[in-house]
Formats: C-alpha cells, structure tokens, sequence
C-alpha cells in the first residue's frame, strides 16, 4: 500500500524531520530536494568523471549553466555534504570541488538514471516506437526485453 501522508508538503518549509516532531518525511523526498535541483546530477556525474575541478572547469564541461546557478548548487551539495570545496593557496589562487564518500554513493543512482534515460528517451523505446509507428502500449514484454538489451 502507497505511503500516503497527512500533510501537505512546503518546499519552503524546513526539512528536517525533528522539527516537524512525529511527522515522517519519505527518503525519496529527502533525495529529491537535493538531487532533483537542475543541475545537481550533472555536477555530480561531471565530479565522478573527474574526481577535482575547480568552478570554471565544472562550468565549461556542464556548458549552458549560469555562473550563479552552479555557485548555488555547489554551495548546497557542500553544505549537505555531498561535495567538498578547497581553497587552493596557489598563484592564482582557487576552490577545487571533489566529491565526498557520501557525494560518491551516488554512481550507482547515476548509472541507473543513465541506463534508464538511454532505453527509454535517448534513441531507445520511444524513438523505436515513433520511427515504426507502433504504440509503445502495444510491445510485449519480450519485444521491451529484447530492445534494452540491444540499447545496453
């Protein structure tokens, strides 16, 4: 049976769930708030890629990102404690983003998004279904199966 909750949810409100007393807040909104921000995955996926970039870096290889945006985001992956930020004393002087132990467990969320996104909208069953004009409702289970397979 699907968790359903007795309150409504404010994306302003606070998240913790000692200050709400009994209220129970599900993992996959926890999650969410923070990996569902556009560009946080990104970010992540670039820093697994590359375990030290500094901002310019991050902001070349995610190209299209506002400057401010990224800022944001890395402030908040760090204070959430995905993302470690060092201040290099160097000449010049700059910040180097890595992720941290807990930044890394999400490779295998990533790779999962990942595999999902090719099967299903990177050239995988939707556009199957669009170039044969068959209605993806109409694929058995075998004919699903056997075209991730091909796509993986």
């Amino acid at each position: 049976m699907p968790h359903q909750s007795t309150t409504a949810h404010d994306a302003s409100a606070p998240h913790d769930s000692q200050a709400h007393g009994a209220q129970f807040i599900c993992p996959v909104d926890e999650a969410a708030r923070i990996i569902g921000q556009k560009w946080t995955l990104q970010i992540v996926n670039e820093l697994l890629d590359h375990p030290t970039r500094r901002f310019c870096e991050l902001q070349e290889a995610l190209g299209g990102v506002n400057p401010s945006t990224l800022s944001s985001r890395l402030k908040m992956l760090e204070e959430e404690g995905l993302v470690h930020r060092v201040q290099v004393s160097a000449i010049p002087p700059h910040v180097e983003y890595s992720l941290t132990p807990m930044g890394y467990e999400l490779q295998d969320v990533i790779r999962a998004i990942s595999r999902w996104s090719n099967a299903w909208l990177c050239g995988g069953l939707l556009t199957h279904a669009a170039v044969t004009r068959i209605p993806l409702t109409l694929y058995s289970h075998d004919q699903v199966e056997a075209l991730e397979t091909a796509q993986l």
